[in-house]
């Protein structure tokens, strides 16, 4: 679909991503502080513009077609664009609304979302943060275009337009149910080469930062289980005699939670970092730098009590 700038007026655009975004009338409605109608009318307006269909009402919610979906990308990188330049000038103002879109994974939501949103709460209740799942190779597309604002990710792209800030390190531990043999007299390389294990899907293009540490020093386990989040492996390991390999911090925090114990991962691997990434261009975002700024803050704030507590069945 070519779009006729001459022809569009500019203002449907920001309608219509925030339709593509929420894929509601009404939440759009309310992000946009339009009234139903005057969104509804407005997409009318870009359709007859356009010349194409762009939704589907369904029971769920508006289904963007296929023009739609082939059309938000180029809008929502020009309206990135447009914002980067204005919100440089502007600065950014904690007590407005903002939406940033971040990606994470599952280990980085538990650990860091809960206390953030805290943050937030007092500092900034206006903005509203969206959390997508890893982007794997698509993550330096994605942060260049705008659809992502931000990644909290152990990946490291050779591209110069990609900057990095270090927060955490990671290391490895392994989780068993209660009572495993491996863990008998503490687990050992032999044991644990010797047991069945359940794992993290690859990524596209790159396997888990355990996948990347174990290839470097060439442990080859039994895998007979793949998931694709670790926040399943606890559950899993439980009730079965299948190990779990994962961030120490997790291992931690499943051991309060389930019936399982940790030890010590049994080879010397490298630990794991963890870093913020965003693109040059929006090195001088206010909005992004404030944000940046208080995920910092939060990854790097002394751990308190509740975090010392003694782990249930730590071997």
């Amino acid at each position: 679909m070519k779009l006729n700038l001459q022809k569009i007026d500019l203002n449907l655009l920001l309608v219509f991503d925030t339709l593509m975004q929420e894929r509601n009338l009404s939440r759009a409605a309310e992000r946009l502080h339009k009234s139903q109608p005057a969104v509804s009318n407005a997409l009318s307006r870009l359709r007859e513009q356009l010349g194409q269909p762009l939704f589907r009402r369904t029971a769920k919610g508006l289904e963007p077609t296929a023009e739609a979906i082939a059309l938000h990308r180029p809008v929502r990188q020009a309206l990135f664009l447009l914002q980067s330049g204005i919100g440089a000038q502007e600065g950014f103002h904690p007590d407005t609304e903002r939406i940033f879109r971040l990606s994470m994974n599952d280990d980085g939501q538990l650990r860091l979302l809960p206390a953030l949103m805290a943050r937030l709460k007092s500092l900034a209740p206006q903005v509203i943060l969206q959390v997508l799942p890893e982007e794997g190779t698509l993550l330096p597309r994605r942060l260049a275009s705008g659809e992502l604002d931000l990644a909290i990710d152990y990946l490291y792209f050779d591209d110069p337009d990609l900057l990095y800030q270090p927060i955490t390190e990671e290391t490895l531990a392994v989780i068993g149910r209660a009572g495993h043999p491996a863990f008998n007299g503490g687990l050992d390389k032999q044991s644990y080469l010797a047991a069945r294990h359940v794992s993290i899907l690859p990524r596209a293009g790159r396997g888990s930062p355990l996948e990347i540490v174990l290839g470097s020093a060439k442990v080859r386990r039994n895998v007979q289980l793949q998931v694709p989040h670790y926040l399943t492996i606890p559950a899993i390991v439980a009730r079965t005699e299948l190990l779990g390999t994962v961030p120490l911090n997790l291992a931690r925090h499943f051991a309060r939670r389930y019936d399982v114990q940790i030890a010590d991962f049994p080879f010397e691997v490298s630990a794991i970092q963890i870093s913020l990434i965003w693109h040059r261009k929006q090195e001088h975002v206010p909005g992004l730098q404030w944000l940046k700024e208080q995920i910092l803050q939060t990854a790097l704030r002394p751990r308190g009590r509740a975090d010392l507590k003694p782990e249930r069945g730590t071997a």
